[in-house]
Formats: C-alpha cells, structure tokens, sequence
C-alpha cells in the first residue's frame, strides 16, 4: 500500500505532539472496528500515549479477547465519560468508519463541536474529510491499513503480538478467513508478518467463528428455515426476523453476524439481503456473491452504504413496508441496476 510521503510525515507528526489521543469506532462494533482500535491502543500504549478507545455501544462478546487490556468507554453506558474524554483529547483516530454518523448522534456534535484533529483511518467508500484521511476503499480491512500505516512509520514487518493479533482479526472476519475481499497478493504477505508475531490462527479461527451458544444456532436453524424467500427468477434472497423473534432466542449483539451469507450459499441466489427488527429501527445488511452486483449503490437507495459486496441500511419504517418496499426493488431486479 503506498502512502503520501507528506501525509505520513504530518501523521507522525500529529502523534509525536499529541498527548491524548481518543480512538473512535462505529456502532455495533464488528471484528474489523475491534482490532483496528485495539492494534492502533496498543502501538500508541507502547509509545507512551496517553491512550482511550471509545465504541457507541458494546462489542460482540464473542470477540471480546480482541481487545482484552483495552477497556473501551461504552457511550450508551457512559456518555459524560466518553463526552469528557473528548474535550480532553488533542487528537481523534476514527477507524474503520466513513462518517461520524455512523458512530452516536450525541458524540457526533459533539466532536463536530471540538476543535481537536481528526485522522481518518478506513476502507469504506464516499469518506468525509478531516484533518487527515487514510481512506482505501480497495483494502480487505481497516486493519490491513493500520498495518501498512504502521509498517511505513516504523519501518518493520512484524509487531508485538497485542498489535498483531487483533489486526489478524480484524482482516480474518472482514474477508470470512480470507474468502472474499481477499484478491490482491498484498494481503497474505501481511497476514503471513501478523502470524510471525506467535499468534495461533486454528485458535483464533475457533474463538472468532465457532464459538456458537445453542440459542444462536436454534436462532440460525429458525431463520433459514421458516423466514427465508427466494426469488427464483430475480436471484435473489431475504430473511427477516422480528424484535420478537430475536427475543425468543435470546438475542445477544454479534449473534446474527454471517447470517446474510446463508443467502449467498444457494446456488442460484447471486443478492441476499438480511432484514433484522431492533427497538426503534428495521436494520437491512445487503450481500452480493459478485463485484458485478454493487450493494453498495443499492443501500444508498435506502440511505446506507458500505462496500461494493457488503452494505447496510437502517429504515424507520413498520417491518411490512420495508419488506413489501424490498420486494419492489427484487422483482424490478434493482440490485442490478447501472
């Protein structure tokens, strides 16, 4: 990954005279927000910074060993917290989000507010511009750019293993252990540097993705099974679950993760489309089995966004509107559209 000598030179410069440094990441917080923060903590901890990572709400527990030693402020649980420490701050890192808005309505004006610096560390598309953006829409993860950020400012391959591990998450949830996202040779020379670090990847596979309590399987096994529609002629797919439903199988952040690419494992489903009912929205995460079908550009038509195989959407709208709207848009075959 090549970088703008100046923008590493104004990084370097940002860090060194910042004493208090807030790392900021999106709500719901997925493996590729844990270990960007979490590798980006410990780089700074080991240079002597006065360090804080703050997510909307809380992380999967699930993934919780990603950023172990790092305690985040929780805004929905500690808002004057996280409120404090961001007028204390001489320095933001927003990673692995595009926008503030993607993060707490309350937090966003906020920082809209302070005149602290803003660096930009991510790899969505259509990025609002700070102080300093590191945006690279074409990486696998956010975390593949932490490394090449950290590999260029240090001049090194291989880092401590509480930098390495969560940055080997991170890439390994947001390819589906190097499944998609994952064409570019760059990508297994980093992960190759990461597991240099003495990190165990069989475990850490096991931890990220088959650590399953009983409700969440019952949970996948019911949605598949009774709220699953396919259309067969568009090549398309959707499951949607009610706030009901995901009460009854004890709904725990992080459990319906994977589960729009239940969609995807029909053969002849190329669009999947996951919609979830939570306590004052209806949540859509689009999927795409090609490049060819841009879900990005099609949340934008429901006012999300994301990458181009991988996008989501909030709606305020009743569960039945969203779904007849989403059956419009499958059978005009819009997810196809230039």
């Amino acid at each position: 990954m090549n970088f703008n000598e100046k923008d590493i030179l104004t990084l370097k410069k940002f860090i060194e005279n910042a004493n208090t440094i807030t790392l900021l990441s999106h709500n719901n917080p997925d493996g590729d927000a844990i270990g960007s923060t979490s590798a980006m903590f410990h780089y700074l901890k080991e240079k002597g910074k006065n360090v804080v990572t703050i997510f909307p709400n809380n992380p999967p527990e699930h993934l919780k060993f990603i950023h172990d030693g790092v305690n985040p402020i929780v805004v929905e649980k500690e808002f004057q917290k996280a409120k404090q420490r961001l007028q204390e701050s001489d320095l933001l890192m927003i990673l692995d989000m595009n926008a503030l808005h993607r993060s707490n309505e309350n937090l966003q004006n906020i920082i809209n507010e302070l005149s602290l610096t803003k660096i930009l560390i991510d790899h969505h598309e259509k990025p609002e511009t700070f102080d300093l953006n590191f945006s690279y829409p074409d990486a696998s993860a956010t975390c593949e750019v932490v490394y090449s950020l950290l590999n260029t400012l240090e001049n090194k391959e291989v880092f401590s293993k509480a930098i390495s591990l969560p940055l080997y998450c991170g890439i390994m949830t947001d390819t589906g252990s190097l499944s998609y996202s994952c064409d570019h040779p760059e990508i297994y020379y980093i992960v190759g540097n990461l597991v240099k670090a003495g990190l165990e990847p069989r475990n850490i596979h096991y931890d990220i993705f088959n650590k399953w309590s009983e409700k969440r399987m019952k949970l996948f096994g019911y949605a598949t099974c009774k709220k699953l529609e396919i259309f067969e002629k568009e090549r398309a797919a959707y499951i949607w679950l009610t706030k009901e439903e995901l009460k009854d199988y004890d709904y725990k952040t992080g459990d319906l993760e994977g589960l729009v690419n239940e969609c995807l494992k029909l053969g002849d489903v190329d669009f999947g489309v996951l919609i979830s009912e939570r306590k004052d929205h209806i949540k859509l995460n689009f999927r795409s089995k090609y490049p060819t079908i841009n879900v990005e550009k099609f949340a934008s038509k429901w006012n999300g966004g994301g990458h181009i195989m991988a996008a989501a959407a909030k709606s305020k709208e009743p569960m039945e509107v969203v779904r007849e709207k989403l059956k419009k848009q499958i059978k005009a075959k819009e997810f196809l559209s230039e």
